[in-house]
């Protein structure tokens, strides 16, 4: 039987309120998207965030000049510089002679998020993933799987580096982020807006299928070595698992992320599809909360 269909009325949900969020605030430092391929979908997804564009010195590949020649049609300035300075720049990340200087990333507060047209019912919240590569392949799978937002709490987070944007493939700088004072609080405000909050964990004893994910649903994942914290945990709705059938422990959290969030995609009606039931339909069994 699938979990996690409510009867109770919004009413009896719970009534905690959280404390009002801080503005938005945007990141002190620009965001680099690095190589050929991720600076040209920079320039084609996002031309007004592209401040300039930087090219190594010397012969140009066919490729490179490409990328000028559409640089210039979408209006972002194009500098030459050695590639040492691309290197210092970047950390020494492999751009292939080629960066864009991208707009800061935009903080976006949760009644933000919350507000957005169409009305969200996808999330992902990120409780203390502090490797940044992690974090952009966090970044990457939601914006594949098409979530809303992608939600960290202000302290113990990876910030939007280099090494992030890449793990993105780029992601990073048209994501909608929201940073939240704190991960417990949002669980809150999520529930409050109607959300069921789904934690992935490896003790959990409900298989991630089982769940009901054609409802609006936050779903959290913990840190690399932690998992999730206690106190978040006991803010989750319903704990759900993977199986760990081979001699590894865990599975990496980008990876056990797009599984549970891809499960979301397949529930849910194609958007294409004319005349579909309401989501879940008469195939999901209505249960209490888990």
């Amino acid at each position: 039987m699938r979990r996690g269909r409510r009867k109770s009325p919004p009413s009896r949900r719970p009534t905690r309120t959280a404390p009002k969020e801080a503005r938005s605030r945007s990141a002190a430092s620009p965001a680099w998207v690095f190589g050929p391929t991720r600076v040209t979908e920079a320039l084609e997804r996002i031309p007004r965030q592209v401040r300039r564009v930087l090219l190594r010195t010397g012969r140009l590949e066919r490729r490179h000049q490409v990328l000028v020649q559409l640089a210039r049609a979408r209006g972002a300035p194009v500098q030459r510089v050695p590639n040492a300075d691309l290197d210092r720049r970047l950390g020494g990340v492999r751009h292939q002679g080629v960066a864009a200087e991208v707009s800061p990333v935009r903080w976006r507060t949760l009644a933000e998020a919350l507000a957005a047209e169409p009305k969200p019912t996808l999330f992902l919240l990120a409780d203390g993933v502090e490797d940044p590569r992690n974090f952009g392949a966090l970044v990457r799978v939601a914006d594949g799987a098409g979530a809303d937002a992608v939600i960290v709490p202000r302290r113990g987070a990876a910030p939007p580096s280099p090494a992030a944007v890449a793990a993105s493939s780029g992601a990073i700088a048209h994501a909608r982020l929201v940073r939240v004072p704190g991960s417990a609080m949002a669980l809150r405000a999520l529930r409050q807006a109607g959300f069921w909050a789904v934690g992935l964990t490896p003790r959990a004893r409900i298989p991630w299928h089982e769940f009901d994910w054609s409802q609006p649903v936050v779903l959290v994942v913990g840190s690399e070595g932690r998992g999730l914290r206690a106190g978040v945990s006991k803010e989750c709705d319903v704990l759900v698992s993977l199986p760990q059938l081979g001699a590894a422990r865990s599975l990496n959290v980008s990876v056990a992320a797009g599984i549970a969030l891809y499960e979301a995609v397949r529930q849910r009606p194609d958007p294409e599809r004319t005349g579909a039931d309401e989501p879940g339909g008469a195939r999901r069994a209505r249960g209490n909360r888990a």
